[in-house]
């Protein structure tokens, strides 16, 4: 949903007769009807271990901490964080099945951090409101913070320090699809992406 906004545009000038039908899925759910045949191609999170798909990488989407207003690591937002600044932390993170879990869990692991136990979020958009409650902070990706996306007054936004954690967006379709040649173009409309989309820096609030 965080990408749709900006490629959308895009997309209708060079296939003005396309009619996309989107579904949002988790990665499992999505492999699965790729697999039956049930949709053309998915928006996932690498890695993805399945040998009968290809998959074309679209961009690299850094990860930005949320923070709530009045916690400790709001503070100093001119200093970029670092992992170890997240050690002993408890986060977030979506329920099970979600990529975005896997990946968050990777970076606690690199940080010493912890999940926050009794609460998994279903959807970004709830664990963003759990933040500017005041529940506990989260890993966002990048996208999930720029406009059109509404600000969270009592949301606070901290920055990580090169190299950033990050996860790797592609465009999957199955090795026998007849519009192999198709999802090439389609996938290079869809990394056609302004860098400024994915700079954490650009547009912080």
């Amino acid at each position: 949903p965080s990408l749709l906004p900006h490629v959308g545009g895009a997309l209708r000038a060079r296939y003005p007769k396309l009619e996309l039908l989107l579904i949002e899925e988790k990665t499992e759910a999505l492999i699965a009807r790729l697999r039956e045949g049930r949709i053309d191609a998915a928006i996932l999170a690498l890695p993805v271990d399945d040998e009968g798909l290809e998959h074309a990488p679209l961009f690299d989407e850094p990860f930005v901490l949320a923070v709530p207003e009045h916690h400790p690591l709001a503070k100093d937002r001119g200093r970029a964080l670092h992992l170890g600044d997240l050690r002993h932390e408890h986060l977030l993170l979506l329920e099970d099945g979600h990529c975005l879990r896997e990946q968050a869990l990777d970076v606690c692991h690199l940080a010493g951090a912890s999940e926050k136990s009794g609460f998994r979020a279903t959807s970004l958009e709830t664990l963003r409101q759990m933040v500017a409650a005041g529940v506990g902070m989260t890993l966002l990706p990048v996208l999930a913070i720029k406009a059109p996306v509404p600000p969270q007054p009592s949301l606070r936004l901290r920055l990580f320090a090169a190299p950033a954690p990050t996860r790797r967006i592609a465009l999957f379709w199955r090795k026998s699809s007849a519009r192999t040649g198709f999802l090439q173009g389609f996938a290079k409309v869809l990394a056609a992406l302004p860098d400024a989309l994915l700079d954490p820096t650009d547009g912080l609030r």
